[in-house]
């Protein structure tokens, strides 16, 4: 186990000067966060940071909300929303320590390097062999192809400035997503096999009652499917056609906990930037800090109405074809 610099850790990449306030909603992972030398202050007193102050937030129990970010308008913030996957004080740890030694200079090259392969017009990506003749049936082999809409989350900037609001999310994967409503290959369209080493279940701060059902249900099956190891998707026309791990087929219970209605189409296309920590990831753990420690993700649900639940596969080469 790796272990991390003090004070701050690799949070001196973004925030290169000053103190690192770990702003959080529980006093047990503030306390911790102390050990690393983060100065902590709880969310209840976050008023009185100073302007210019470097934050880095810890939401366990809380979901992002716009009263939240308002009290940070004068600092820089990097957020980091424990609760949308896991609140549990183990997970909850988990993340502090994944936080504290992601490389953020090496995942800003990463986020920038696929960004301009995207500028370049790239048509499709192979996760795999670029021959399908040349293709193992036993791994990763998933074509990708872009449409001319495409809509990338990401930062690829190690640094944070006053004023600024980001995730680590953003910070730690190039998202490409797409609405359920979106036809065809507007957005993205996947087609082949991938084995996923991981599987992690997330909500959205605007879930209804419904998807708030189907979250807990998610966590179950998430619990399950991370016992049996590898998880092997089949996609065909980006829609999920089987999901099976251990010799079990989830796929009928996937579809029911992501929102039946939208049918098992892959909703996000997820490039892995925070490569770094993948030899400290625990996959069983629900933290979102997993999700691009792999090379890439697919998610299905939105969050909201149902769960969203990303497929990550930690290992694989890449093609790009014009």
């Amino acid at each position: 186990m790796t272990e991390v610099n003090r004070p701050y850790g690799t949070l001196r990449q973004i925030f290169p000067e000053r103190d690192v306030f770990a702003v959080t909603d529980d006093e047990a992972l503030g306390a911790e966060a102390a050990g690393f030398g983060l100065k902590y202050v709880p969310l209840d007193d976050a008023s009185g940071l100073p302007d210019g102050a470097r934050v880095v937030l810890f939401l366990q129990h809380h979901m992002i909300s716009k009263p939240i970010r308002m009290r940070f308008r004068r600092q820089a913030v990097l957020v980091v929303p424990v609760a949308s996957f896991d609140g549990a004080p183990a997970a909850a740890a988990y993340t502090l320590r994944m936080t504290l030694l992601t490389d953020y200079l090496r995942a800003a090259s990463t986020a920038a390097y696929w960004i301009d392969k995207l500028r370049e017009g790239v048509e499709k990506v192979v996760f795999g062999p670029p021959r399908a003749d040349d293709a193992d049936p036993d791994a990763t082999r998933l074509v990708c192809s872009f449409g001319p809409t495409l809509r990338v989350d990401a930062w690829p900037n190690a640094s944070i400035g006053t004023g600024q609001w980001v995730s680590i999310g953003s910070c730690c994967e190039l998202s490409i997503t797409k609405q359920p409503s979106d036809s065809g290959c507007d957005v993205f369209s996947m087609d082949g096999v991938a084995l996923a080493s991981g599987v992690l279940v997330a909500c959205d701060p605007r879930v209804i009652a419904a998807g708030e059902r189907r979250v807990l249900e998610a966590r179950r099956l998430r619990a399950e499917m991370s016992d049996l190891g590898t998880i092997r998707l089949s996609m065909k026309d980006n829609m999920l056609t089987s999901v099976t791990a251990g010799g079990e087929d989830f796929t009928q219970r996937l579809r029911e906990v992501t929102n039946p209605d939208h049918g098992l189409q892959a909703l996000e296309l997820g490039i892995g930037t925070n490569l770094a920590v993948l030899p400290e990831v625990d996959w069983r753990i629900n933290s979102q800090l997993n999700e691009g420690a792999g090379v890439m993700h697919i998610g299905f649900g939105e969050g909201i109405t149902g769960a969203h639940m990303d497929f990550v596969i930690s290992e694989s080469d890449h093609h790009f074809l014009h």
